[in-house]
């Protein structure tokens, strides 16, 4: 999803290089501009059935339970709108659906036909920003480095927060919590106010972080840049409890489940971590031939379902990995790479390629059971109600049942 951008600029070019170190701290004056504070009742939890965050929960696994959405998507086009070439992924709640698009606007379309409701300008081109859901309230990057509140039904702004970093992460509501993660920073505001509660800056990077943390428990999960360390941090004063190098740069989300935590790397390696105290459980190598290969290396994030991780890598290829004992059940194989997270339900797993496939594949075997002819693909699918969502990069978002 956000590595999408970053590609962009690795295309057109220019490292900036930032050298910083710290740890957790709650600043005096927090760079905030007020509109007025949000009424606790509008942030109560999105219903069963939404799609209110990027890859589903706070764990960002993408797995949607059956009991939610019982029946297999069928590939067949319910509706698609044209909006421009989208890396956004959507979320969805309230009837409606959330995405933005490379001009440089928020969009909220009626999930049921499409139509736009409203639309928001976040004043960013070759935009990213996938948004967060809590209740009747989305949050979502803007202006580079500043996050919005806004009101879901009319996109008129709440309040906005300035990090003073670039913002390229998709943003996490946690209970009364707002996680948000800016070029080496994770910040934690009073999700009601945009009032910080504490923040946390660590290491040196040319790149802004691309992960969302993940929350399990009272415990955020979170690589900041381009660095190789995972740090897991306590929820509610943002302390180090514990963290753990990969030896290599960290890309996507940490993936959290049960008492596990997975990562993936720059190179292709898979780890998985005891949740508790960061110590490796197993690692698997993507890499068939040498472990500084680029193409088998990961670029998105992965999915967890019913034991099993699935990864999409450069090469085209998304593998579905034992996620207990890290051994390979089967792979299957695109024309070019994967840059987007998976979705899991019923018996299918569902991703796009920059082939211009969107895939619905058998989760025993590896095998389509449909394919739709999209345009390529660098944004993570969702599902909500019944409806798979996707956006494209030759400017449509696609609905199917």
């Amino acid at each position: 999803m956000v590595v999408s951008r970053l590609s962009l600029l690795l295309a057109l070019g220019g490292m900036l290089l930032l050298t910083a170190c710290g740890s957790a701290s709650t600043p005096a004056a927090p760079m905030m501009n007020h509109n007025r504070a949000i009424n606790a009742t509008l942030l109560l939890g999105s219903s069963s059935g939404d799609w209110p965050v990027f890859g589903y929960d706070p764990g960002h696994t993408g797995y949607v339970n059956p009991i939610a959405d019982p029946h297999p998507i069928q590939g067949k086009l319910l509706w698609s709108r044209h909006l421009g070439p989208i890396f956004s992924s959507p979320v969805a709640g309230l009837g409606m659906l959330y995405i933005a698009s490379t001009d440089g606007y928020l969009y909220a379309l009626r999930q049921d036909s499409g139509a736009i409701a409203w639309r928001a300008r976040l004043g960013d081109l070759l935009t990213d920003a996938t948004p967060a859901l809590e209740g009747q309230v989305l949050f979502v990057s803007a202006h580079g480095t500043a996050l919005e509140a806004l009101d879901a039904h009319t996109g008129q702004v709440y309040w906005t927060f300035d990090t003073g970093e670039k913002i390229q992460a998709p943003p996490l509501v946690v209970g009364s919590r707002l996680l948000i993660a800016s070029r080496m920073t994770l910040w934690a505001l009073d999700a009601a106010s945009g009032r910080v509660l504490w923040k946390f800056h660590r290491g040196a990077s040319g790149w802004p972080t691309t992960g969302s943390p993940a929350v399990a428990g009272n415990v955020v999960y979170i690589g900041l840049g381009t660095g190789s360390q995972l740090w897991a941090l306590d929820l509610t004063g943002g302390h180090v409890l514990w963290s753990f190098d990969t030896s290599d740069r960290i890309t996507g989300e940490a993936l959290v489940a049960a008492g596990t935590v997975y990562i993936a790397t720059w190179h292709g390696s898979i780890f998985a971590l005891n949740r508790a105290d960061g110590k490796k459980r197993w690692v698997y190598s993507l890499n068939t031939k040498s472990p500084q290969n680029i193409v088998d290396g990961v670029s998105g994030s992965m999915a967890l379902a019913n034991g099993r991780l699935y990864v999409g890598d450069y090469r085209g290829v998304i593998s579905c990995i034992d996620a207990l004992h890290g051994k390979l059940d089967w792979r299957f194989a695109t024309g070019a790479q994967i840059l987007a997270t998976p979705v899991v339900t019923a018996g299918q797993v569902y991703l796009g390629s920059g082939d211009g496939n969107f895939y619905a594949l058998d989760t025993q075997t590896g095998r389509p059971t449909w394919r739709y002819v999209t345009g390529e693909i660098r944004a993570s699918a969702s599902l909500a109600h019944g409806h798979l969502y996707i956006g494209s990069l030759n400017g449509m978002l696609y609905a199917f049942v």
